[in-house]
């Protein structure tokens, strides 16, 4: 008898399930199952928009097979769906969502968690970790991966976080975003292949700048180099007209002027008049102590101020090789004028460009920068996945590595993640591969 109620049972919720599925394709999971098109979070409506009549289908997670033979993969996501940061997490869910359907695997779950919940978000947590989880993609930020690390070290769940920050790798916790340390190091290599010997940095004074202070000294150390000098500056509230004058050591240089026009105006001769009709249109004297600057803000903002107002210092962007980080990798790059001629390094943007457009047909809005790295683990995860419906974390850690829309990388067991980021160069409003 209990067997009979309990079948049927399970024919109504397949049933019901089946109808809501015709409304709705994608399945979502938070605390519940959640079949809805639209997210409600913070007043904040996340729409996530039908990707074709045959989208994923509803999974239900069969619990009495063998979890390592299992047909359905359990994939708990978490991302900022509210707060200040939620269309950073709508365009990474987005992301996730289509890479699922482009791989035709109807054979995952999505267990959604809100990191911008400051309230909810430990002790959503805690409840999904009494389900069967595979793995966990996200968070963004160093500090809530933290916060997952240490409620999840215990449960042996991988987790590849979207962070930059190579400082939080671990076993089993994988860095998925494009390191610092790689930007660096292919930058550097490139330029002093350029033959490029004298550098002034411009940081920001905080532990990100330190990172990056850290990592060229090592570089420098390595090969047996001693041409950098470092600016700092107040990232809460920078001084950009300041800071500039300190880079090009702008007030010695006016005072070497001033010496040098009255030692000319002493003398009496043709030459002196001549050079002195010269130096009287300049602002400083004498050559800058280095022949390229590299400027790794934290946001783009900072970047255009002081590409605006280095120039009026005498560091003039056609005689200075301006060298910067991926955060040039957006198309407000192309309209500062002082940035053209610069190169920075970046993950495969032609290919994120494709990534964008077939992002924008399915959504009908762009995708956050960020949202591609979504697109790849997941869709790796999914095609892995689909052999024999078996996915394991060492399954990632293949020899080869992986490309995905941001180019090559691959992914090791002590949290890893290598990756060849390539250089591009500004000019004339377009972007134009360099290595």
């Amino acid at each position: 008898m209990y067997l009979k109620k309990k079948f049927i049972l399970l024919i109504t919720i397949f049933a019901f399930i089946g109808f809501l599925s015709c409304e709705t394709p994608t399945n979502y999971q938070t605390e519940t199952t959640t079949y809805n098109k639209s997210i409600k979070l913070d007043n904040k409506s996340i729409n996530n928009k039908n990707i074709n009549n045959n989208s994923l289908s509803t999974q239900i997670l069969n619990e009495e097979k063998d979890t390592a033979q299992r047909e359905f993969l359990n994939i708990v996501l978490m991302l900022p769906l509210s707060g200040k940061h939620y269309q950073l997490g709508k365009s990474l869910l987005n992301s996730a969502q289509l890479a699922a359907e482009k791989k035709n695997n109807k054979k995952i779950i999505f267990t959604i968690i809100d990191t911008g919940d400051e309230e909810q978000l430990l002790s959503r947590l805690y409840n999904v970790l009494e389900d069967d989880i595979d793995i966990i993609i996200g968070p963004v930020f160093s500090d809530k991966v933290n916060q997952v690390r240490e409620v999840t070290k215990n449960k042996d769940i991988p987790i590849v976080a979207f962070s930059n920050n190579s400082k939080i790798q671990d076993n089993r916790l994988y860095v998925f975003g494009l390191k610092l340390e790689d930007e660096l190091n292919e930058l550097l290599t490139y330029s002093i292949k350029r033959n490029l010997k004298k550098y002034a940095v411009l940081i920001p004074r905080n532990e990100f700048g330190s990172r990056v202070e850290k990592e060229i000294k090592q570089f420098e150390s390595k090969n047996n180099l001693s041409t950098f000098n470092f600016t700092f500056y107040n990232p809460n509230s920078p001084d950009f007209y300041d800071v500039s004058k300190n880079v090009s050591n702008f007030e010695e240089r006016k005072a070497n002027l001033e010496k040098k026009i009255k030692q000319l105006e002493k003398e009496n001769s043709e030459k002196a008049k001549e050079e002195l009709k010269k130096l009287k249109k300049l602002d400083t004297y004498g050559e800058l102590n280095f022949e390229a600057l590299i400027i790794f803000a934290q946001n783009f903002q900072e970047v255009s101020n002081f590409s605006s107002i280095l120039p009026y210092y005498d560091v003039d962007p056609k005689k200075i090789q301006y060298i910067g980080s991926s955060l040039w990798a957006k198309n407000l790059s192309l309209k500062e004028p002082g940035l053209d001629n610069g190169y920075f390094a970046s993950l495969d943007i032609d290919n994120r460009r494709k990534f964008e457009d077939m992002y924008l047909e399915v959504f009908n809005s762009k995708p956050h920068s960020l949202a591609a790295l979504s697109y790849d683990i997941v869709g790796l995860i999914s095609n892995l996945h689909q052999d024999k419906n078996n996915f394991t974390i060492e399954k990632l850690h293949n020899s080869n590595g992986f490309i995905g829309i941001n180019g090559w990388f691959k992914m090791t067991s002590n949290g890893n993640v290598s990756r060849q980021p390539k250089i591009y160069k500004i000019k004339n409003q377009k972007f134009s591969l360099l290595n």
